[in-house]
This record gives structure tokens, sequence and C-alpha cells, in this order.
């Protein structure tokens, strides 16, 4: 018997742990920046899996084409002996940042944890702060991932509530604000950790030459600039970077999602040579941070990023959309911002919230869309839309943001 939406979803509910709020979609095929679902509807994908489908539906058949031929070589070697994938990797992505080394990892929270303990260790063993006093400055609003240290970052209260204790030793500051910086660095801080765009916030851009004045404040303490790029890197904002906008690059930086091209769970904490080589051994580990099909695919998901003009597109399309974004006249819309592909739309609180849209979008517009921080929709196409594609949406986006809601 064949299975419909409606026991997908009923299945999911009654088996799964519900830490999400999911849309009633389920997701049976997709190509480029399509989805169909089992009854064969079709609708626009614009959150991309939060930034991660950088090369749209399915995975890109050379991306797959790599992980399989990897796949059928030999399984895991984990960290305990080599593999013929891993240094290829580390040498590429050192060289596509422009940093000194690479320190794999699975996800964007785990890749965190290990940027904190990076921080930490360089701390006690080369700025000589006393054990166990180090401080971590983060931004409030900030996501860094789930994990109780990454959590710790911005200790973003609608996260945390029911999760504290946190642990110890970090401090929050408001995004975009470098008197706030100056002020909350003391002698026992490790590290200032920020995203360049706050993405889970709402596309929150900083004041020009926050990232440019904020790391010049970090290296006149000895603090290292630690920048979290999981969702605005590898392209999403129209460049490389989003750091290259302010040629404000950090100490250490922190990708994943696109980094796995749709297809592998891969991220990294890319090392400048004043970190590299902070941990030994058996400082960290992870059985599957250096899984070979993995990082097979994740090279190849650079190569294309690159031959594909996938940060070029981003920056074209991404101006073209916010500009038309722009136009559309709605008494619901309060602002809208962003940097390449990676667009909010923000609503006065009057309007009763962005989950009403992102619901009447799916329903009347086909197009997916995720609300967060209340008042906010995202935008996140993937990589490869073309401006026929955003016409397509702005059409609908227009039409549902002029209307009176139900």
């Amino acid at each position: 018997m064949k299975m419909g939406s409606a026991e997908f979803i009923e299945l999911a509910e009654k088996y799964l742990v519900q830490t999400y709020h999911p849309q009633p979609v389920v997701y049976s095929k997709g190509r480029g920046v399509w989805v169909w679902d089992p009854e064969g509807n079709k609708y626009m994908e614009m959150l991309s899996c939060y930034s991660a489908l950088g090369f749209g539906h399915p995975a890109h058949h050379k991306i797959l084409k790599a992980f399989v031929k990897q796949a059928k070589k030999v399984g895991v070697s984990s960290g305990a002996f080599y593999n013929e994938q891993e240094g290829l990797f580390a040498k590429e992505l050192a060289e596509f940042c422009q940093m000194a080394k690479v320190l794999p990892m699975n996800s964007g929270g785990e890749a965190v944890e290990k940027a904190i303990k990076i921080a930490r260790k360089w701390g006690y063993t080369v700025k000589g702060i006393p054990k166990y006093k180090a401080e971590i400055i983060g931004c409030h609003i900030g996501f860094h991932g789930r994990t109780l240290g990454a959590l710790s970052i911005a200790a973003e209260p609608s996260y945390v509530e029911f999760f504290k204790p946190l642990p110890p030793g970090f401090v929050q500051i408001h995004h975009g604000d470098l008197e706030a910086l100056e002020k909350a660095i003391n002698e026992n801080t490790c590290a200032f950790i920020v995203e360049p765009i706050q993405g889970e916030g709402g596309a929150i851009i900083p004041p020009d030459g926050y990232l440019k004045g904020a790391k010049e404040i970090c290296q006149r303490h000895n603090v290292l600039f630690i920048l979290d790029e999981i969702q605005t890197g590898l392209g999403r904002c129209g460049k490389r970077f989003a750091y290259e906008y302010e040629d404000a690059k950090p100490d250490v930086l922190i990708i994943g999602k696109l980094l796995g091209g749709g297809l592998a769970k891969v991220s990294a904490v890319v090392c400048s040579e004043k970190v590299a080589d902070v941990l030994k051994p058996p400082d960290d580990g992870s059985t599957f941070c250096r899984q070979a099909e993995s990082l097979a695919a994740a090279r190849k998901a650079l190569e294309l990023l690159v031959k594909k003009k996938l940060v070029e597109n981003a920056f074209e399309m991404g101006n073209y959309f916010i500009a038309k974004l722009k136009e559309i006249k709605s008494p619901f819309i309060k602002d809208v911002r962003g940097k390449g592909l990676l667009i909010a739309i923000e609503f006065w609180p009057e309007a009763g919230g962005a989950r009403r849209f992102a619901e009447k979008l799916r329903k009347e517009g086909q197009l997916l869309c995720k609300e967060t921080h209340t008042h906010i929709i995202r935008l996140l196409p993937p990589l490869i839309i073309k401006k026929n594609e955003i016409d397509w949406a702005l059409k609908r986006i227009e039409k549902v943001l002029a209307e009176p809601l139900d």
C-alpha cells in the first residue's frame, strides 16, 4: 500500500521526539529548487536545510558519484589510522580558506565545541590565563548549535531555559556593539566568537566596519577572533565568506552546512598559524570526523562551488531578490534585509507573527520558508537559483503579503 503525506506525518509524530514545529509538508523527491510531496504537489524550496543545500535537490550527481566511489572502496578508519581523503581534504580546504590547518568534524555544533576547546587551551598554554579562569565572549541572539557548550555562547533564553546550569566561562554582549566588546574584555578573555551575520537571529547585519573593528580590538588585547560562518560561509552571502565584505579574516573559522554538498555530514574548524598546533593527542577525537566518503563529497562540493560560480550567482541573484522584495508594498513589512541569498523579511508585531505568512505562502504560493524569532521569515534558496525562479517566487510573496490575513 502506497503511503501518503498524512501517514508519513502520523508515523513521525508517533515515534519521533518532537524538537521541531514543522509545517505539514513531506519531501518525497526534488529537482533543483523544487520539491514534491507524495501526492505530487510541487513547491519551491526557500530554506535549503538552513543553508546546507547550496546545489539544490537532490545532491549534485558529481558529489554523489564521489561519495559512492569512495564508499565502495573502504569503510570508516577513525582517527586511529589514515585514509586517502583526509589529507587531500585538509589541504584543499586550507587553501580555499587561505588558512593553515583543518580539524574536520561532523556537524556545525560539534565544530563550535572544538573551537571552544582550542580557544580555552590556547588561553591557558599560550596567553597564560590562570587555569580554569578562561572566558569567551559571545553575542545575544546569536546561534552556534544545540550542544550545551554552543548554547552557552549566546545563552539565548528561549533555547536554554530548561537546560541550565550552562557551562561557565561565557559572557554575552550585543551584536554590532564595538564599545561593548571593548568593555567586556579582561585579562582572562581568550576569545570572541561571533557570526558575521546572525542567521538564526533573522539575518541581523551589524554596522559597516564592525567585523574589522572587532578584529582590531581582539588583536590589541591578544584575544582570539573566531567567526562562526556555518550558515553565512561558502557563498551564501555572495562572497566565499561573509567576513570578506570587510577583510576581517579570523584566527579561527568555523564552517559546515554547504561543505557537505547537500549529501555528507561535514563541518570543519579552520585554523590560522596562531592556533594550528594548539590541540595535541589526546585532546580531541571523533569516530566519524574523518569518514573518507564524506570528505570525498566535500572536496567535490568545494570544486563545484568554484567551477559553477555559485558564489557569484548568490551575489547577483541576492542583490536582485532583495531589491525586488524592498519594492513590495505591504502594511505588514517592517524591514527587508540580507546579504547574497541570506535574506529576511521582518514584520511589524501587529501583523501577528511570521508563522502565519510562512503557512500562507505554502498553502497559496507553493513556496516553503521558515519563521524565526516570531516576527521574521528567512529566505535561503539554493545557490543555483535563477532569475526566472526568483520572479516566480516574488509574484507569490507579493500576492500573499498584499492580501488581508484571515
